[in-house]
């Protein structure tokens, strides 16, 4: 179960729910596929099953657009990954000095744009 596991920390929450859900709407076509193929060779369906192959546009819909959303995100969240690693290395760095920390409060701290909170914002409730 460990294995598991790992992929989602790798890819990140959004991925693992991205990729989730394709699988969700593959295996539904595949049910539609199924019941096609029973129609096709005379079978009957009960009122539920016949009403299930009518949301197959919808379903290649919803996959199509998973997969264009896949690699987009993807790439987001490899390069969110390689922008936490520096952060975390200057978590590890030693305290600063006396001397040091008197030159810091000459130089006031980088202001933050709009984008850049909102940006923020987003990726800490996505994450």
């Amino acid at each position: 179960m460990a294995t598991t596991a790992s992929p989602d920390v790798a890819d990140g929450l959004v991925m693992s729910l991205i990729n989730k859900r394709i699988c969700a709407f593959r295996k539904k076509m595949n049910r539609i596929v199924a019941m096609e193929e029973s129609l096709s060779l005379g079978k009957t369906l009960n009122k539920e099953q016949e009403e299930f192959p009518q949301t197959k546009p919808s379903i290649i819909a919803l996959i199509d657009e998973f997969e264009k959303l896949r690699q987009p995100l993807a790439s987001a969240v490899a390069e969110e990954l390689q922008g936490t690693a520096p952060n975390a290395r200057s978590a590890e760095a030693p305290t600063q000095t006396l001397a040091e920390s008197s030159n810091s409060f000459e130089q006031p701290p980088p202001q933050h744009s709009r984008e850049d909170v909102v940006v923020e914002d987003l990726l800490n409730l996505l994450y």
